[in-house]
């Protein structure tokens, strides 16, 4: 089972992610976290193979998690999708130069960030690429079915 940690510290973002994930994409189990402290305990005990997290967190932000996480856990390399309510260039080069999958400036549709996390498993089980592709055309026909693939998600701060 994939595991899927969600860290952000808007409740609606955490809420509507989660109930996403867990509706829309059957088979991934869905951890969440407002803080990133909460994510980096997350990391330590679950290993999810995917992560979604806000840039700005407060104390500790998703870059300095990013960051951090290796220390702890040795040869984990989790998928990671960065989203950011900011225009800012400096944490958009960092994210690229820690290689995360994906970077979504909020607002963004559920059906960009559901792709995303759907890619970023592609890209590293060529084996399960031909369940991704069933996967994601079935997502897409859900989001066009409850007319979602265009509904943002996180707006400016």
């Amino acid at each position: 089972m994939l595991k899927i940690l969600i860290v952000d510290d808007d409740l609606e973002i955490v809420r509507t992610l989660g109930n996403a994930f867990t509706t829309m994409l059957r088979g991934y189990q869905v951890f969440t976290a407002t803080t990133g402290n909460q994510g980096l305990n997350y990391i330590k005990q679950e290993k999810p193979d995917i992560i979604v997290m806000d840039v700005r967190l407060g104390p500790v932000s998703g870059m300095d998690l990013l960051e951090d996480y290796p220390k702890h856990i040795q040869d984990y390399r989790p998928h990671i999708i960065v989203i950011t309510a900011y225009d800012d260039e400096r944490a958009k080069k960092r994210a690229e130069e820690l290689k995360v999958d994906a970077y979504l400036q909020k607002p963004f549709s559920q059906e960009s960030l559901l792709i995303a996390v759907i890619e970023s498993v592609k890209k590293y089980h060529d084996s399960g690429s031909r369940n991704a592709d069933f996967a994601l055309q079935a997502l897409r026909r859900k989001l066009e079915d409850r007319g979602d693939t265009k509904r943002g998600l996180g707006g400016n701060p």
